[in-house]
């Protein structure tokens, strides 16, 4: 991979964060509550699903043994971001998508080992997943004060 490339791909990526942690900052001041955390949950539904998709393309190129069985698995985060976002009351959630992305990190960071890859990719997790520990403090903030 080519050094531009790799830093669009690092840019690019960092620039994903921006809704994740726009949203948290202004829930985190009680501004709009239900309707970013509704946008909060949508995107972060669309980028676990992505995480997938990256290993998808890698399978379909035949850089991953076993591709067929790694097609399948590469489902794993769609399939549970849509149940959390669809199925899932808000508070229970927020933990479940956070723990996916921690999760997938491992099995991704496993089979993708370009080390410029994991540099990039730790971090953003690790934001990612912070941002809906936020969300997921606002949440309970408000139910304490409610009751």
């Amino acid at each position: 991979m080519t050094k531009s490339i790799e830093l669009r791909a690092n840019r690019l990526a960092w620039a994903g964060l921006i809704p994740f942690i726009g949203t948290a900052i202004l829930g985190a001041f009680n501004l709009w509550v239900d309707v970013l955390l509704q946008v909060f949950l949508i995107y972060s539904a669309v980028i676990l699903s992505f995480l997938g998709g990256i290993h998808w393309g890698l399978a379909m190129a035949g850089q991953l043994e076993r591709p067929e069985l790694r097609m399948l698995l590469c489902m794993a985060p769609a399939l549970v971001a849509w149940l959390a976002v669809a199925a899932l009351p808000e508070i229970i959630a927020l933990p479940v998508l956070a723990g996916s992305y921690l999760l997938w990190l491992n099995y991704d960071l496993s089979q993708v080992t370009a080390p410029w890859y994991e540099r990039m990719r730790r971090p953003i997790t690790f934001v990612a997943a912070g941002s809906h520990f936020i969300w997921f403090t606002v949440l309970m903030t408000a139910i304490r004060t409610a009751s």
